[in-house]
């Protein structure tokens, strides 16, 4: 006879078997005071086979539980957790984009497209380039949280992570261990499955149209070296990132790029504040 609680005394065995294992079940021969009633008594006799299956069954789901927390820290957490989102966009979605004009809503429906189009399969960059203030950035942090939300919901979690490029290269540049802060970004930057790089080509350091550093080159480089998935924003022409950047870097921008560029001419400057993203379109 198996016995799950052999240090419990008062058991008693009795003649009745369990439907399932065919065993005796086993009672606790002595009034006990249960949870929520007022009067003692004997509890319900149990299968020692059944308590050990659901305390096995307990086990595996502390365990999985565990185990998708693990996963998440690894994929849904990291846009939230390690994004690093300009604080007026933090509500921005396509809902509260600003679509009153045919490019702007061209523009808004590229965006969305390009979901679509990750959520089916593709790999390769997007790449939106226009002036300062014309949405771009409101809509890469759209794309992140459909993506993150969307795998989430078919149970394939993806790490999408949205990089104000010009930030991440300052705060390394001024970093007191700079190898190190460099090493932390590069490693963060190659292992997501969706990077947002956000500011390409924005002067750091230098004047605008000068040659980036050789350092600046090279860990931009390396990063998109390593990745199948990069969305890009930056106010650069093709030629004006040829310029600024070396013929290697500038290759790995365009990987990809075949349907997957939208250039934005007309839209006038829509600088969102943090009041008309919550109250949506004015």
């Amino acid at each position: 006879m198996i016995q799950p609680f052999e240090n419990l005394e008062h058991l008693k065995q009795l003649d009745e078997l369990c439907p399932i294992h065919g065993v005796n079940l086993i009672q606790i021969d002595r009034e006990l005071k249960m949870a929520g009633e007022e009067k003692p008594r004997k509890p319900a006799p149990y299968c020692p086979m059944c308590a050990k299956e659901r305390i096995k069954e307990k086990e595996q789901q502390v365990i999985e539980h565990n185990l998708n927390a693990a996963i998440y820290q690894k994929t849904y957490n990291v846009l939230m957790r390690d994004s690093t989102n300009a604080q007026e966009l933090t509500e921005a979605s396509f809902e509260n984009f600003k679509a009153e004009t045919p490019e702007e809503r061209q523009f808004l429906d590229f965006a969305k497209g390009q979901v679509k189009k990750y959520l089916d399969g593709m790999n390769g960059n997007t790449l939106l380039t226009g002036g300062t203030g014309v949405g771009k950035t409101h809509l890469v942090i759209s794309i992140a949280k459909e993506l993150n939300e969307a795998y989430r919901a078919k149970g394939e979690p993806k790490s999408v992570l949205f990089i104000n490029l010009t930030e991440v290269l300052r705060d390394i540049r001024e970093s007191f261990k700079f190898s190190s802060k460099e090493g932390y970004y590069s490693r963060m930057l190659k292992e997501v499955d969706y990077l947002i790089l956000d500011d390409l080509g924005v002067k750091l350091g230098n004047a605008q149209g000068q040659s980036k550093s050789a350092w600046e080159e090279e860990f931009i480089f390396d990063v998109l070296s390593h990745r199948k998935n990069t969305i890009i924003t930056t106010n650069l022409s093709n030629d004006e990132i040829a310029n600024l950047y070396s013929e290697r870097v500038a290759s790995r921008i365009r990987t990809g790029l075949e349907g997957n560029f939208f250039k934005v001419f007309s839209i006038k400057d829509k600088r969102y504040s943090i009041n008309t993203l919550k109250g949506g379109r004015q």
